[in-house]
């Protein structure tokens, strides 16, 4: 489970970066 712990994080960062670029933009 924690493979699936460290994956769960990376999504989260890939949304937060996601949101950032948006209002970047």
């Amino acid at each position: 489970k924690r493979i699936e712990k460290k994956i769960n994080r990376h999504v989260t960062f890939s949304k937060r970066r996601s949101g950032l670029l948006k209002k970047a933009h």
